[in-house]
């Protein structure tokens, strides 16, 4: 790894000095561990880019990264860079929130050479290094570019992830803020000057929003997010050794800057529409914890799914909704239910939730079999693994079931004999007596030992077709061997 990020150490310094202390840190264990060609990237998919589009373009936000859910060969669940969309700083911007335009340039020669070295070091070709077709890079382009590199996994403490397992809507709108949710990236992000930092969550993955300006809390902003990705999301994909490759690019593989997506600067300083939705926001005074890597660090947290696995992906888009319907208003005079005769406050309601849900939690062990351990996420880890296993049980079966009727189907081709006579012709059709409709009945006859002395087949005016036998039984009235045979039958 260290040979290829930097020949001596003055190269060394050079890189740490584009990219910070802890950015230049985590690159280098996740390039020198094969981190990302562990994952699943999705293949390309222009949908997913508009939909970042539409959310940047003409608004006050700079950039939008959808970060995936992902699963790794060994079984880990992490989120990597899914796609992404970047603008640069419009010319009202770049006087208030982005200082000098001079200043944003500065060591534009060193980024590019990082981003070249970053770009071989992950696996990259050179054609689709997208670094040799900037003239310049800014600091919000180095940001954007560097962070494609990244992957926070679920098992690990971060600030994607922790949106992803709440389920909850993560806004910081000051540098302090911005700078903890950033984490190992907050280096980059001051130089790009950014004020406001939004991880909103969806069923399949995380969209992070950030912005030069304090953007306030925009009430509809996670409506415009849900919206803009109102489609399916990209499913998991082949396996990538190389995260700044072909698979990464969803808008061709041509033109590395339509990949990279950065849109042309415009004079527009429009915002968005106003809705009424609500938001957990995080200001300066309302920030998650003071770990060292700026993410909350408390026991309840720490708890939820730290082996998450694609299967339980339904599990964070199910909490999102929960929570966002415990953060709307609700209305006065509840009626009461189960013949109480005062109605439930909501302390009373969310301890029997619990208690339903801790019931189903002791159902669901009860029929799942080598439970590994006895904490709810390994109990969901086994039960998805029972299920899997069962689905493929039923599939083999399935495919078995095929194969069977299919042999029958070409075993019970009936035989035909055709002899003419003078005046007439017999045909004689036989086939096997399983696939035949009245095997049940000459079945019923040999258990009971009755003899089929004659059968005659002819056809009613209904369209049925009737089947008489003349029979002749060994011993026995014919009341009783009527009665044996309508059992036999009937069964």
């Amino acid at each position: 790894m260290g040979e290829k990020f930097w020949l001596n150490e003055v190269d060394k310094g050079m890189v740490e000095s584009v990219l910070g202390s802890e950015a230049f840190e985590f690159l280098v264990a996740s390039a020198s561990g094969k981190v990302l060609s562990e994952f699943a990237s999705s293949a390309g998919d222009l949908g997913l880019q508009k939909g970042l589009s539409k959310i940047v373009e003409g608004s006050n936000w700079n950039y939008a990264i959808f970060w995936q859910v992902s699963k790794s060969k060994s079984g880990n669940s992490a989120l990597i860079w899914g796609d992404g969309y970047c603008r640069e700083a419009k010319g009202s911007e770049v006087g208030t929130g982005n200082g000098p335009q001079d200043r944003k340039y500065e060591g534009g020669d060193r980024k590019k050479r990082v981003l070249q070295k970053l770009h071989a070091c992950f696996g990259g070709v050179e054609e689709d290094n997208c670094a040799l077709n900037l003239d310049l890079v800014s600091d919000v382009e180095m940001f954007y570019l560097t962070s494609m590199y990244y992957s926070f996994p679920f098992d690990k403490p971060s600030t994607p992830s922790q949106a992803f397992n709440t389920g909850r809507v993560i806004w910081a709108s000051d540098t302090k803020s911005c700078s903890e949710h950033y984490q190992s990236r907050s280096y980059l992000a001051n130089l790009a000057r950014f004020e406001t930092v939004v991880f909103v969550p969806l069923k399949s993955g995380v969209v992070e929003i950030g912005s030069i300006k304090t953007v306030p809390e925009e009430q509809n902003l996670v409506q415009v997010v849900k919206t803009a990705f109102a489609g399916p999301l990209p499913s998991q994909g082949k396996l990538v050794p190389k995260i700044f490759g072909h698979e990464l690019s969803l808008g061709g593989t041509k033109s590395r800057a339509m990949t990279i997506s950065f849109s042309p600067k415009v004079e527009d300083d429009s915002g968005f529409a106003s809705e009424s939705y609500e938001l957990q926001g995080v200001g300066s005074n309302q920030v998650y914890g003071n770990s060292s890597n700026g993410c909350r660090s408390d026991e309840g947290e720490a708890k939820l799914f730290p082996h998450m696995n694609l299967g339980g992906l339904e599990q964070g888009h199910e909490d999102l909704l929960i929570q966002s319907d415990e953060r709307k208003p609700r209305k006065r005079g509840r009626k009461p239910a189960n013949g109480r005769e005062e109605p439930l406050n909501h302390v009373e309601a969310e301890r029997q939730r619990r208690e339903k849900l801790n019931q189903r939690f002791y159902a669901l062990r009860a029929v799942v079999p080598n439970i590994s351990k006895m904490d709810k996420a390994s109990l969901l880890g086994d039960a998805i693994s029972y299920i899997t296993d069962l689905q493929g049980k039923i599939r083999i079966l399935e495919a078995e079931k095929d194969m069977v009727n299919y042999k029958q189907k070409q075993g019970s081709v009936p035989e035909i004999d055709f002899q003419a006579r003078h005046d007439d012709a017999v045909v004689r059709v036989s086939c096997p007596l399983d696939s035949h409709p009245v095997s049940r009945v000459i079945k019923a006859f040999r258990e009971h030992q009755v003899i089929a002395q004659e059968s005659k087949v002819s056809t009613t005016e209904e369209g049925e077709i009737v089947h008489t036998f003349s029979i002749r039984a060994q011993g026995g009235t014919a009341e009783h061997l009527k009665e044996e045979l309508v059992t036999a039958l009937s069964r």
